[in-house]
C-alpha cells in the first residue's frame, strides 16, 4: 500500500493547484496507511481502510481528471491537425490501425483475399472509431462515473485539516507549551502571537473552503462536458465533422487546465441563469 499519495507531474496551474490538494490530503492517507499485522485487526481498522481507500479515489480523480483533459486536447488537436477535420478520414484511419493491431471477428472487415477492407465502409463499421468515441470511455471510469456530491468527504477532509494544527497536538501530548515561530516582515524568526495563530488559522479554513469549491465546480463542469460527448459519441452527430463542438470542448479543456473556470460554458451558462431569473418578492 502507497504510504504517499503521488503529486501529478506537471507545471500547468490546474496541476499545481491540485498538487497543493494532494499535499493537504496526505496527513489522512499516513495516517490510515496499515503498516503492521495488528492495525489490520483492532477495532478500528474497518474506518482506517474506508478512509484510506477514499485517499486513493480521491487520488486517481485528481489524476485522472487532469489526465483526461490532457487527452481531449491531444485528440481534439491531432484530429484537426493531421486528420484535416474530417470525422470520416479521422475513422477509417483508426479503424484501419485498430484491425491492422487486434484484427477483427467481423468477416465484414475483410476482402475475400484477407486484405482490410478499405472500400463501401458503413457508419456502423465505424461508429467506434470516431473522434467522440475516442474521448468517451465507454468503460467504468473514475471521471465519468464520479458526481459532485462524491467528493464531498475530500471537501469536508480539507476543511477539517485546516483546522489541524501540529503544535496543539504536541502540547497535549507533552503537557508542555510549544513555541512555534514566524518570519517577520524584516525576515527574522521570532514567537507566534496568539493574533498571529488565529490569521493562520483563518488563513487556512479560507484556503480549504476555496479548495472545496474548485474541487465541486471541476466536478460539475467535467459532469457536463462527459454528458456531452457520451451524447454525441452514441448518436448520428458523431458522423459529422462536428467542428464547433469540438473547438468548444477543447477551449474548455484549456480554460479548466489554466484554471479560467469562468471562461467555460458550463460556467457562463450558469453565471447567465443565475443572472437572468426573475426573483418573487412575497408580500408581507
Amino acid at each position: 500500500m502507497k504510504e504517499w499519495m503521488e503529486p501529478i507531474d506537471s507545471e500547468l496551474p490546474l496541476a499545481k493547484a491540485f498538487n497543493r490538494i494532494i499535499s493537504d490530503l496526505e496527513l489522512l492517507r499516513i495516517m490510515t496507511n496499515p503498516r503492521i499485522f495488528s492495525d489490520s485487526t483492532d477495532k478500528e481498522a474497518p474506518f482506517r481502510m474506508q478512509n484510506y481507500y477514499l485517499t486513493v479515489l480521491w487520488e486517481r480523480w485528481l489524476h485522472g481528471v487532469f489526465n483526461r483533459l490532457l487527452e481531449w486536447a491531444n485528440t481534439i488537436n491531432t484530429y484537426f491537425d493531421e486528420y484535416n477535420g474530417s470525422w470520416e478520414y479521422y475513422a477509417l484511419s483508426k479503424r484501419l490501425e485498430f484491425i491492422n493491431e487486434f484484427g477483427s471477428d467481423d468477416d465484414d472487415d475483410y476482402n475475400p483475399d484477407d486484405t482490410i477492407k478499405t472500400m463501401g465502409i458503413t457508419n456502423e463499421q465505424l461508429k467506434y472509431h470516431t473522434v467522440f468515441s475516442d474521448l468517451y470511455h465507454d468503460c467504468v471510469d473514475i471521471v465519468q462515473d464520479t458526481k459532485p456530491d462524491d467528493l464531498y468527504p475530500m471537501i469536508s477532509t480539507l476543511e477539517t485539516k485546516s483546522r489541524f494544527s501540529v503544535i496543539d497536538v504536541l502540547q497535549k501530548a507533552t503537557g508542555q507549551k510549544v513555541t512555534s515561530y514566524i518570519l517577520d516582515k524584516n525576515g527574522h524568526l521570532r514567537p507566534t502571537t496568539f493574533a498571529d495563530k488565529e490569521l493562520i488559522k483563518a488563513s487556512e479554513i479560507v484556503k480549504a473552503i476555496d479548495n472545496g469549491q474548485l474541487v465541486y465546480n471541476i466536478a460539475q463542469i467535467m459532469g457536463s462536458l462527459t454528458s456531452e460527448i457520451e451524447s454525441i459519441a452514441k448518436s448520428e452527430i458523431a458522423f459529422y465533422d462536428n467542428h464547433a463542438i469540438l473547438n468548444a470542448i477543447l477551449h474548455d479543456a484549456s480554460s479548466i487546465l489554466h484554471l479560467h473556470l469562468d471562461r467555460t460554458r458550463f460556467m457562463q451558462l450558469s453565471k447567465s441563469k443565475s443572472t437572468t431569473t426573475p426573483v418573487t418578492v412575497k408580500a408581507n
